[in-house]
């Protein structure tokens, strides 16, 4: 079969294109935080934080994460809730997110249903869009919600997340990130209540996050 001149054009072409993008993306830096995590405040709004938690050293080699958190805040009213944030200086060159979607699942808790949900952060008119899951273990609930903090955005999706993570790496040269979780338990199977707390939450630490984070 004879290739016609034009068609071996293309091809090179898209042989350069990828070359030239794959040499981009591998040619991104290293981006560190504004300030670390470890300064993020024990109260917010309503909440205070009572507890931290830390990871093993296991873990924190294993999820080759740059900075976290991990504080248990509670309020005057609704459930208490435990705020988990990990920022990567370049995701995915290291160290990497692992969803909810895969992490929660096991140990008797599964996934009943995931939905995205819109909240308005602190001091913005502008919603964002966040995942909401509610997990179950026999006739126990809890509520979680996530985003992606990255290079000025919020992000609901590990897939968009993805997405922008290749287009900032071409155009930005940058593969930073942060993966933030709440979690809430639902007493009595009181879903809306521990939702609707969350979303409170998520709209306070989203704009304390920015004081934290390197924006776009």
């Amino acid at each position: 079969m004879k290739i016609s001149p034009l068609r071996c054009f293309v091809v090179l072409l898209l042989i350069a294109a990828c070359f030239f993008l794959l040499r981009d993306v591998t040619g991104t830096h290293r981006t560190p935080i504004k300030q670390s995590l470890a300064y993020f405040p024990a109260t917010l709004g309503e909440w205070q934080a009572v507890a931290s938690r830390q990871s093993s050293q296991a873990v924190i080699d294993m999820l080759k994460v740059d900075d976290y958190i991990e504080y248990d805040y509670v309020g005057p009213a609704g459930p208490p809730v435990n705020f988990y944030a990990a920022f990567y200086e370049s995701v995915g060159t290291g160290g990497g997110y692992h969803s909810p979607r895969n992490c929660i699942p096991g140990g008797g808790w599964g996934i009943d249903s995931v939905r995205t949900v819109e909240i308005i952060p602190a001091g913005s008119s502008e919603p964002v869009r966040v995942t909401e899951m509610i997990i179950r273990n026999r006739n126990e609930y809890q509520v979680v919600t996530f985003w992606y903090q990255n290079r000025g955005r919020i992000i609901h999706s590990e897939y968009w997340e993805k997405i922008y993570q290749v287009l900032d790496a071409i155009l930005l040269k940058r593969r930073d990130g942060t993966f933030v979780r709440l979690l809430a338990p639902a007493p009595e199977g009181d879903i809306e209540e521990a939702a609707a707390t969350l979303r409170r939450f998520a709209a306070l630490a989203i704009t304390e996050l920015d004081n934290y984070l390197p924006g776009r």
